[in-house]
This record gives C-alpha cells, structure tokens and sequence, in this order.
C-alpha cells in the first residue's frame, strides 16, 4: 500500500513544490502533444482550495508575521494509471494574500514586496524527487514569484488517504509541504534587513479525484 501511496503522491507535489519560469510554458506544450496523440481515460485530481492552506511566516522586530492567499486551483492529470505522463499546474491569485492586520496586508501588497499590482500571480512546477521513509520525501523544483524563478526544496508529507486505496487510486488524499526560501532572491528586498530575509513556507493540501476521458482531435 505504500508504494502505492507513494506514487500517487509524486503526482500531487509536482503541483505544489516548484513553479513556473521560463521552463513553464515548454512543459506544458510537451504533456499537450502527448495528448495530440492518444487517446486516453484518465483522472484529474483537483486541490480543493475550501480545505487547503498556503500560508507564510517571516521573522520582524514586532514578531511573526503570518500571511495567507486565500484564491489559488490546481490540478493533475494520471494517464491510464502512468505517472510517466502525469500532468500538473498550480496558479495562485496574490492579490488574495490575506493577514490579521489590514496595515501589514497592504504593505505586502506594495511595490517594496510582493507588488500584486504589477505581478497579479504566481505559479508552480516541480521536478525530482527522493523519498527517505515510507511517507515523507524532499521534492526539488522552481517557484516562480515576480516573474523570478529559483530553484527550492520542499520537505513534504503525505498525511492521509482515504482507507480503501486500491489499484483505482485514492479518491481524497492529503499533504503537507514546507520550505524556507530568501525573499531577496525574488526580488522581495523591502525593509532589508529589519524583516527577515527568510521566509516560511507551509502548505496543507487536499485533493478530490474527478474523472474524465480525453480524446485525441
């Protein structure tokens, strides 16, 4: 059953652990001429956002600051059970990043940090990946913030499954990732170095399976 879960779970963080940059676009290109040329039954796991937190924590001389975004879908698509050919996105709306305080929320908002205005989203897409125990593995990818990619590693757990997983696949599994990355390389640099450069990363995801079948044109 765990390498089972295993699997499966691959598919889902490539979703959340890496992001688009350049390399973005050609990856997706390339799972679309895949499906030019097949005809396939496959099924969609879609983050559910209702259950789902992305979230963020960074260090400041008034204490933590905890943040938000609260609009963001994703999904991933299993080819007849092929990991292989396994097609995945994530897109985050960062204009509904969201804190206690309406002061500290507009100032991340601004120009000095995440500048919503001028950089309304951000994506990502992950890539290699290494288990070191039966549910946990360190996931290597880019995220994309500011139209900046960096490569980052996420620690990520798959906490919980439903009970009668079979050779269909789960219909609700659940993970958690975490990460810390330095604001400054995405071009975040506001009020260096009184507020941390470092920055927290935490995810807790949900994900429904739907089923659909693609044809080739």
């Amino acid at each position: 059953m765990f390498n089972k879960l295993r699997t499966l779970f691959v598919v889902l963080v490539i979703i959340i652990c890496g992001a688009a940059n350049a390399d973005y676009e050609g990856v997706e290109q390339q799972h679309a001429m895949q499906l030019m040329d097949m005809t396939l039954n496959g099924n969609v796991y879609e983050i559910q956002p209702e259950t789902s937190k992305m979230e963020f924590r960074v260090d400041s001389p008034i204490g933590d600051i905890w943040a938000s975004f609260h609009d963001f879908e994703g999904r991933f698509l299993m080819l007849n059970g092929s990991h292989d050919h396994a097609l995945a996105s994530i897109d985050i709306n960062a204009e509904s990043l969201a804190t206690d305080g309406d002061l500290i929320g507009a100032m991340l908002k601004s120009e000095s940090f995440f500048d919503v205005e001028n950089f309304p989203s951000m994506h990502f897409v992950g890539s290699s990946f290494e288990w070191y125990s039966p549910m946990r593995a360190v996931l290597k990818g880019h995220m994309t913030i500011k139209n900046i990619s960096r490569q980052v590693a996420f620690y990520v757990e798959l906490v919980d499954a439903d009970a009668d997983f079979d050779d269909r696949h789960s219909d609700r599994i659940t993970v958690t990732a975490s990460t810390t990355i330095r604001r400054s390389e995405f071009g975040i640099d506001g009020l260096l170095p009184a507020v941390s450069d470092n920055v927290n990363l935490f995810m807790s995801i949900d994900a429904q399976k739907k089923a659909i079948s693609i044809s080739s044109m």
